[in-house]
């Protein structure tokens, strides 16, 4: 008999965890459409306010082209390349004003929040964002800092 209380009650237990928990989305980036000098990408971020996880949303986009590459679009490579602590130490400079001084948004065609935002355990926001870049631009800037050799040399 003692041994259905203990098994009633890690059941019971369990069940009120699992419900009261919400798990955050899994997947931050994945491939909308895109065509030669664009590439439109589903994101999403996580943050204190709507603002902070939409930020957040942006640049997972940006980190997504610059050091993993999206599959099945025309950016299937990375664009500077896999490793990604000596870039972002060796061009400290550049990726301060890229990301700290919001350079990234002058890349940004567009940024739609796809869905609401949903409240997430710990006083977290969750949001959806499908946010379109100008990659053609963003390769020539890189080009021009010295992060990336120019195509072909």
């Amino acid at each position: 008999m003692k041994s259905i209380y203990i098994f009633f009650w890690v059941a019971l237990t369990t069940l009120l965890i699992s419900c009261s928990q919400r798990a955050a989305p899994s997947a931050t980036v994945n491939y909308l459409s895109g065509d030669d000098g664009t590439v439109t990408m589903r994101c999403i971020g996580t943050g204190k306010s709507s603002e902070d996880a939409q930020k957040q949303a942006e640049m997972n986009c940006f980190l997504v082209l610059l050091f993993r590459g999206l599959p099945e679009s025309v950016q299937k490579p990375p664009m500077i390349g896999t490793d990604e602590y000596s870039i972002l130490k060796e061009h400290a400079d550049y990726f301060d004003s890229f990301f700290k001084g919001k350079r990234y948004k002058t890349f940004l065609m567009s940024s739609i929040t796809a869905a609401p935002p949903v409240r997430l355990k710990k006083k977290l926001n969750s949001l959806t964002v499908d946010t379109k870049i100008n990659i053609t631009s963003l390769r020539r800037d890189l080009e021009n800092h010295g992060v990336i050799r120019k195509f072909g040399l």
